[in-house]
């Protein structure tokens, strides 16, 4: 069985190792089998990625030398490792400071929640490498790193959620208080029709006479005057009924 395309074919495993690897990297784990240790890390998620994980893996052999694929350098390479974790984090705590509506916000999570459980994952590795090397101080420094990083994508996710709510919650009350003003605006146009609506209906009964010979009705004035009553009465009655307290 060949090794997968993510191990260099430099690197002499050993059997137990070798057979456990898939093609793709999978889980971040860490596996000890025979004194070495193989660290199968993740580089920094991408959206463009679509849940497909680039592997970063470390090597220990029993003499203690490290090495590192595709970032060389063994412990060193780690620590750099480490420092892009740092630096995507950074770029997305500066990006929920600038965030201002929701959907912003939303394309902030996009990229914190794969970087979280990432983060997550890739310290519980340093951890565990740490425990099977309780005496490599660097690794003491890795584990370190990984924690703050751990820690600072747990905040930038807390005030991302936070902005976003927040964001919602002030659109839904501004969102309110125009269907309020827009509910005022209703109710006056409802009492205006409701005073001239039977002052409406009874010219109606003039038909379509110049106003000079509608005046000159016998009635005109009386019919003028039965409806400002009506539209006052009705005016009143509308007015009652829309007052906050009498709807429902």
């Amino acid at each position: 069985m060949g090794k997968p395309n993510y191990i260099p074919k430099t690197w002499e495993l050993p059997e137990a190792i070798s057979k456990r690897l898939g093609e793709k990297v999978g889980k971040q784990r860490l596996m000890k089998e025979d004194g070495h240790l193989l660290l199968l890390l993740h580089q920094v998620p991408k959206i463009e990625d679509n849940e497909v994980r680039t592997a970063v893996v470390f090597w220990r052999n029993p003499a203690g030398d490290w090495k590192g694929s595709p970032l060389g350098g063994g412990l060193n390479g780690l620590e750099a490792h480490l420092a892009s974790y740092q630096s995507a984090i950074h770029a997305l705590d500066d990006a929920v400071e600038s965030a201002q509506t929701a959907r912003e916000y939303f394309d902030v999570m996009r990229l914190v929640h794969p970087l979280q459980r990432s983060t997550r994952n890739l310290l519980e590795v340093i951890q565990a490498t740490r425990e099977a090397l309780p005496g490599e101080p660097r690794i003491i420094n890795v584990r370190d790193q990984a924690a703050d990083a751990e820690r600072a994508i747990e905040l930038v996710a807390a005030d991302a959620k936070s902005g976003m709510d927040f964001t919602i919650a002030e659109a839904a009350t501004l969102q309110a208080a125009s269907a309020e003003v827009a509910n005022q605006e209703a109710r006056r146009l409802n009492r205006l029709a409701a005073f001239f609506f039977p002052l409406a209906t009874l010219v109606s009964l003039f038909g379509m006479n110049p106003p000079e010979s509608a005046c000159r009705e016998p009635g005109f004035w009386i019919v003028l005057a039965a409806g400002l009553v009506l539209g006052l009465v009705v005016f009143s009655v509308v007015s009652i009924r829309n007052r906050p307290g009498n709807q429902g």
